[in-house]
């Protein structure tokens, strides 16, 4: 869901057992790198079962879901070239 509010896409972060072991940073390091804080949200969400591919993240309102090692693409594709 796109955050209406302000306009904000969001990304959600899975927080399962597997995902939160795998965590990596590289959300948090596109989004200094970008200035992405007033374009997207990121939010938290529970398991959702994709733990082979974990960490796990969800893109709104375009309804991707994709592993951390494809972060770079989705930020380039789907939030800098909007």
């Amino acid at each position: 869901m796109e955050d209406h509010k302000n306009n904000k896409t969001v990304i959600y972060q899975c927080n399962g057992v597997n995902c939160r072991k795998k965590k990596g940073k590289l959300l948090h390091y596109y989004m200094k790198k970008y200035k992405l804080k007033n374009k997207i949200e990121v939010d938290i969400i529970d398991c959702n079962n994709r733990c082979q591919q974990a960490p796990v993240l969800h893109l709104h309102p375009d309804d991707i879901w994709f592993s951390e090692k494809d972060l770079g693409t989705v930020i380039k594709r789907y939030i800098l070239n909007k």
